[in-house]
Parts: C-alpha cells; sequence; structure tokens
C-alpha cells in the first residue's frame, strides 16, 4: 500500500473525527487501513450532504453521484470528477472538512490499494448510502419509522461494510456470522441516534434540518427552543431515549458474536459503544439538552475509565440495562 496516501489519510483523520482518530488505531492490523479509508471516503460524500449551506440540491446530489462513482470499480478516467469535487469542495464551511474533500484523489490512491473484493464491499454500501442521503436531501424525519431509515443510511451502511470486511477477512463460522448480519443494522442505528439526541439544540439553532421525528412526538421545533414548553420538551426526550434502549440487546449480541480473534476489533466496537451508552445516562432527563450552551456529553472522569477497561465497562453497563 503506498505510504504517501496512507500517511496523509492517518493525518486528516485526526482534524476531521476525534472519536475515529481514538478507535480506528485499535483495530486489527488486517482491517485497519481499509476502514480508515472507508470512513474518509464516507466522510467526504456527507460533506456534500450536511456542510454546504444555505443547501443547494441538484449540485449536492450531483457531486454525491460523482463521490459514489469515483469510489466504485469501474475503469474509466476520473480526473473530471476529481477535477469539478476539488473546485467545489469550497463551498464546505469547516476547514477541515474542506481539505479532506479537496484531497479525494489521494483518498482514492489508498483506495485503489486495497483488495479488490474489500473495494467491492465498500462500494456497494457506499452507493446505498449515497441513495440515502439524497433521499433525506429533501425528505423530512417525521417518524420514528422515518428515523431508522434515515439512521441505517447514514450509520447502519457502515455497520454493514465493517460486519462483511470481517467475515471475508476473518474466519467466522456461520452460525456468527448471521448473529453478526442480523445485528450490525441495530448497533449503527444506536450510534447515529446518540448524536441525533445529544445534537438536538445545535440542530435548531444553526443547522438546515434536525431528525427528531416531531410527528410522533407531537412537538414542535419552536416548543422544543421554548423554556415554556419545558415538560413537553423532556418528555419528547425520555421517548427518544425509549426508542434508543430497544438498540441495546443487539449491541451485545454483536459484540458476543465476534471471535475473540479479532481482539482489536472487539476493543473498537466497546469503546465506540460504551461511550454512547455514557452519552445516554447524561442525556437522561437533562434540559442542557434543549438550553444549555454547549453540546451535553460525559465527564473525562467517566471517559478515563471507559478507556482503561472498554469492554468492561461495556458488558456491566449493558448488563445493568437489561435487568
Amino acid at each position: 500500500m503506498s505510504a504517501e496516501p496512507m500517511q496523509y489519510a492517518r493525518k486528516i483523520l485526526k482534524k476531521v473525527s476525534r472519536s475515529f482518530a481514538l478507535t480506528i488505531p485499535m483495530l486489527d492490523q488486517q482491517i485497519k487501513d481499509e476502514v480508515l479509508l472507508a470512513y474518509l471516503q464516507d466522510r467526504i460524500l456527507d460533506n456534500f450532504e450536511d456542510e454546504i449551506h444555505p443547501p443547494n440540491l441538484k449540485l449536492q446530489q450531483e457531486m454525491m453521484d460523482r463521490i459514489s462513482r469515483i469510489f466504485s470499480t469501474a475503469d474509466y478516467d476520473r480526473s473530471s470528477d476529481f477535477k469539478i469535487i476539488k473546485e467545489n469542495s469550497q463551498l464546505i464551511e469547516k476547514e477541515s472538512l474542506q481539505e479532506l474533500t479537496e484531497n479525494i484523489d489521494l483518498i482514492y490512491q489508498g483506495y485503489q490499494s486495497l483488495d479488490p473484493q474489500v473495494q467491492e464491499i465498500s462500494h456497494k454500501w457506499l452507493a446505498e448510502m449515497n441513495q440515502g442521503m439524497q433521499k433525506y436531501l429533501t425528505k423530512e424525519v417525521k417518524t420514528f419509522a422515518e428515523l431508522d431509515e434515515y439512521c441505517y443510511y447514514v450509520a447502519g451502511t457502515v455497520g454493514g461494510f465493517l460486519t462483511e470486511t470481517i467475515i471475508y477477512k476473518f474466519e467466522i463460522d456461520s452460525e456468527q456470522q448471521e448473529i453478526l448480519m442480523n445485528n450490525f443494522n441495530e448497533a449503527g442505528l444506536f450510534l447515529q441516534k446518540v448524536n441525533l439526541i445529544r445534537d438536538i439544540r445545535e440542530d435548531l439553532e444553526s443547522r438546515d434540518k434536525h431528525f427528531w421525528p416531531l410527528k410522533d412526538l407531537e412537538i414542535s421545533e419552536e416548543q422544543l427552543a421554548d423554556l415554556d414548553y419545558k415538560d413537553q420538551a423532556l418528555k419528547a426526550l425520555e421517548e427518544m431515549l425509549l426508542d434508543l434502549r430497544t438498540h441495546i440487546p443487539a449491541l451485545k449480541k454483536y459484540y458476543q458474536a465476534l471471535p475473540d480473534e479479532l481482539k482489536g476489533y472487539k476493543k473498537f466496537f466497546a469503546v465506540n459503544n460504551a461511550l454512547g451508552l455514557a452519552t445516554m445516562d447524561k442525556l437522561e432527563d437533562n434540559a442542557d439538552v434543549f438550553y444549555g450552551d454547549k453540546p451535553v456529553k460525559t465527564s473525562k472522569l467517566t471517559f478515563l475509565n471507559i478507556m482503561r477497561a472498554p469492554e468492561k465497562y461495556f458488558l456491566k453497563h449493558t448488563a445493568q440495562l437489561e435487568q
């Protein structure tokens, strides 16, 4: 694998995602670069879905389709696609995300050196992510069913890539494979919903859209942000957290189906979900979700406790929630 693209990929990861910069290095050597490059290609797609303000639907769709085509296994001259994406990267406000998008050709160079089968797996899920993200460029999430669908497209597809990749790369028996394939989506939905619940205030204040199913919650955007409706807002938060908890049994099933050989992947999974569980605890009946000055997050002490023994924390916490 070419050294320069991978050096760049590792460097830019630290700028665009603190959480994945923390957990991707934990992965087993056999899949570390694959997951890094897949994450960065997904992030580039997401940049045009979520970081163009004000939105420009036609341009967003065109750029997202070009990104999907670039990371396909099709044999064609990509220079025109690279040029157009680089030019339009200037529309992305955040400097680190703009830089990543400008260097899509370098990410692709690294991607080209992956096992062709991994490239096929990766693009299958990227194409589905692209299709779903574009659907929700124009469609609002109003119900819990639509929330599940949206979260599948943006996060369940990531779990699909990860799961198919470890099944391809490692010896995993058929029974374990079935459990993993049956539960990866709920694991993806869990983490995505934690973020969407936590970020509602910021989304209402400064983003073009949010993903709370207000029709099912029977509350409006204005009421969520209005202190006079605090009781109704906290009730809506409680319903969001009840929905979130339905995914927790799948987290444990998925983790327990992972063979011991995947020590790095098990730690990666445990850290991400332990942090999600800890954040969930902080969100409980917390009016700062709506009215605080900054996003709700776990304490430094909780974070350090998780990092010391992520799998122990994860298993203990899921066991407590089952009682």
